[in-house]
């Protein structure tokens, strides 16, 4: 495949966390695990995510609503750039909710690790 136009209302949206959904888009859908992924997500307001980290580096732009990293509040326009193993958060969505376009270096190391106590609170839950 050379080209392929994606319109918002074929956006195939998947579950994430409670108050978060999200969808995927590897850059090589030939190549599922080293591929760059472009992920676009979308956060209650309101809701709060653990401190964490990813395995890759990776950019995230605000595209639409705010939130609260750590101490510093992010809005619309502006951009957090990370290197592979950098920890941040908690993350703090606004009261508007949250939109953000994240590229991840590597499609297979985007996931995220969790960190400090909610690495503990994950382990004990399961």
């Amino acid at each position: 495949m050379k080209h392929k136009d994606i319109f918002a209302r074929d956006i195939e949206w998947i579950a994430g966390d409670e108050g978060v959904r999200f969808a995927q888009f590897l850059l090589d859908p030939n190549d599922a695990e080293e591929s760059p992924a472009v992920i676009l997500a979308k956060f209650e307001p309101g809701e709060e995510i653990h401190p964490h980290t990813h395995a890759c580096n990776y950019l995230e732009y605000i595209v639409q609503g705010s939130q609260k990293v750590g101490k510093i509040n992010f809005e619309a326009g502006d951009v957090r750039w990370a290197a592979a193993g950098t920890g941040y958060g908690p993350i703090k969505i606004g009261l508007e909710g949250c939109t953000v376009l994240i590229v991840f270096e590597t499609a297979s190391k985007s996931a995220p690790i969790l960190l400090g106590k909610a690495r503990g609170l994950a382990a004990a839950a399961q």
